[in-house]
Order: structure tokens, then sequence, then C-alpha cells
């Protein structure tokens, strides 16, 4: 089993990142590093081992995840048959579907190589989604698109 996540600094190419991963462009003119501590003090960005399991099918959690730098694999159970859903990298959003609909992981998602990843505190999107209902209709809109 791999060692866990270890917290990280964010820099301004992960806040930039992060900006365009979540339409921060209307919200925010510049995003930078200090911005993403202020406006997500329970989120944080993490580096995370090879194997890791970010996500777990059937678990509840509505915390959502954008990868900075590496990549990870969404795979999803049905009985004893599996299938691998998509490969994603940075700038890419994972959770997003427990986060509008309810709470439920609808697949298991493993970290593939070191990977950098910000986890995005649900505690820290109520003030965001009420504020910037575009982000809103983009995080529905692809998790309609991945549930298809």
């Amino acid at each position: 089993m791999p060692e866990g996540p270890v917290r990280v600094a964010v820099d301004d190419a992960c806040a930039r990142l992060l900006a365009g991963a979540l339409e921060l462009g209307d919200f925010f003119a510049e995003f930078a590093a200090e911005h993403v501590e202020k406006l997500f003090p329970r989120s944080g960005l993490y580096d995370y081992p090879d194997g890791w399991r970010l996500i777990g099918q059937g678990e509840r959690g509505r915390d959502m995840f954008v990868i900075c730098s590496g990549g990870a694999a969404v795979h999803q159970s049905c009985g004893s048959a599996a299938a691998e859903l998509a490969r994603l990298g940075p700038g890419d959003i994972l959770g997003e579907i427990a986060l509008v609909g309810g709470g439920l992981r609808t697949a298991n998602v493993l970290v593939e190589g070191p990977s950098r990843i910000f986890r995005l505190a649900f505690a820290d999107m109520p003030y965001l989604l009420k504020h910037h209902p575009r982000l809103e209709a983009h995080l529905r809109a692809l998790a309609a698109r991945r549930l298809r």
C-alpha cells in the first residue's frame, strides 16, 4: 500500500489551473495562490502516490478534486465486471457527480503516477456556488455528460 498523500503549498500555476477548471474567469480577474487559500480555507493541494485510491465507488463523499499534475484512471464496477471509463489529467475535475448528486460516489478513481491534486472540500463550496451560478451549471453539465 502506498504511503498517504502529503499536503503542499499552492503555487500560482496551480491557482491558474483551478481558475480554468472551475471557470472562475468572470468571478476573478486574476486568480493567484493567495486567493486559493482565502476562497478555499478547508481545501488543499496534495501530492498523491501512484496507485492511491482517491475515490471509492459506493462511498459517500462530496469533496471534489482538480488534477494539477499527473493523472487518474476512472473505473466502474458492476458485479464481477469492471470497465475503465476515463483517464484524466491536468485541469480535469473529479467528484462532481457526488457533489451535485447527493454524495454517492459512482466510480473508483485511482491515481496514476505521482500526482498533484487539489482537494476541494465540500464545506468550501456553498459560498462559491451561491455567488457563481455558472460554476454550478458547469458542474451539473459535466456530471450529466459523464453519466451518459
